[in-house]
């Protein structure tokens, strides 16, 4: 049960949405047991997820994203035949949006191995770079170009107080329980006049993040406007177009005035989305039911993963594609992943595991060598 939004402290009725089977999904793909539970307030506009148990235990010994390798990365999408991935797409949005100073002091908070923080150190020798995360697992990667006194874990050094020219973070902040103690953080941390930068994902634009099991927060642009505002940030761009099924967020610790506030309500757009997920497994089921013969998986992330485990019959899955060469090679469920053009001859049906917004055009521009049964989202 959650009594309270996280953002405006509002109380909250019913769940939305809870999920038919007692398992829940993680960003990572694990399959957990015990049911995702999601509530919407209609107050600010935010909507939030039940978080697992320990989540802390859960994110500092049993997250590892990204960890195979220092070049592992996640496809962001396929233009011409080139494949572009999440960091260069990153990079190149950062530092549009951003003018740093020279020799500015450039805080990585809730860091993963900080990929996008290791590229603009590339391109911008004269940064500094620090790290934060709660998990010790990425020390290797940081010792590549963090020196030692510029890492924190689990608790940042007093004297980084006001210290920064720009905090930066990607992905984090929908992982926290408190989002209100994760923003006024990062405002504690910034110079006055300095720059919160931040990606969390937008449920809108992918309707999936309703049910990731770990993703605790799913912001509309009225939350987010309400969560920074609170915290003494001033407002400078909230852009849904910029990533995709991102929100890209500019604030200034700042007394200014920054935009104003998104009064909108979302409310039937993420009762519809509950809907959806809903009757998702009984569609799942239904296209399973009516169809025979060996079964593949276009997708080894979310989406995959979420049709497997409706499935009745998972072990007539032979495998799962994906276009990521980082993917190819490894297993998911204990089924290979391959690449598209590896399909097994003796596969019939394709249940297609990406954003329904994408999976037609996606499915396009692929050329099958045999007729398939196709399953969209």
């Amino acid at each position: 049960m959650m009594d309270a939004c996280n953002i405006c402290d509002e109380p909250l009725g019913a769940p939305v949405y809870e999920s038919a089977r007692p398992v829940s999904i993680t960003s990572l793909c694990q399959v957990l047991d015990g049911p995702t539970r999601v509530w919407h307030c209609e107050n600010c506009g935010h909507t939030q997820t039940a978080p697992l148990p320990a989540l802390e235990k859960f994110y500092a010994e049993d997250y590892h994203i990204l960890t195979a390798s220092e070049d592992e990365d996640q496809l962001y999408a396929v233009r011409e035949g080139r494949k572009i991935f999440r960091t260069e797409h990153q990079i190149t949005t950062l530092l549009a949006k951003l003018d740093l100073s020279t020799n500015a002091q450039v805080l990585d908070y809730g860091c993963g191995k900080a990929a996008t923080l290791k590229v603009l150190h590339g391109r911008r020798d004269d940064l500094a770079p620090y790290v934060f995360d709660v998990g010790e697992q990425y020390r290797d990667f940081w010792n590549a170009f963090v020196p030692t006194d510029n890492q924190a874990v689990n608790e940042v050094p007093t004297e980084w107080a006001g210290r920064f020219d720009a905090v930066i973070s990607f992905f984090a902040l929908e992982h926290v329980v408190a989002p209100k103690a994760f923003v006024a953080e990062a405002h504690r941390l910034l110079r006055d006049g300095g720059t919160f930068y931040f990606l969390v994902p937008n449920v809108f634009a992918n309707t999936a993040d309703l049910v990731v099991a770990d993703h605790v927060n799913h912001f509309s642009e009225s939350s987010l406007h309400r969560l920074l505002t609170d915290a003494g940030f001033a407002v400078r761009e909230i852009d849904d177009t910029a990533h995709n099924s991102a929100w890209v967020v500019v604030a200034e610790k700042s007394d200014a005035n920054g935009t104003p506030p998104v009064i909108n309500s979302v409310a039937d757009e993420v009762t519809a989305m509950a809907e959806y997920w809903r009757e998702f497994g009984n569609r799942v089921r239904a296209f399973e039911n009516t169809n025979e013969g060996e079964a593949a998986i276009y997708g080894s992330g979310f989406y995959g993963t979420f049709i497997h485990a409706c499935l009745e019959r998972p072990e007539a899955v032979a495998c799962f594609l994906d276009q990521n060469p980082h993917r190819q090679k490894q297993t998911l469920l204990e089924k290979p992943i391959l690449a598209p053009e590896a399909l097994p001859e003796t596969v019939r049906r394709l249940y297609v595991g990406l954003n329904p917004r994408v999976a037609r055009e996606a499915m396009a521009a692929l050329k099958w060598p045999q007729e398939l049964e196709v399953f969209f989202p």
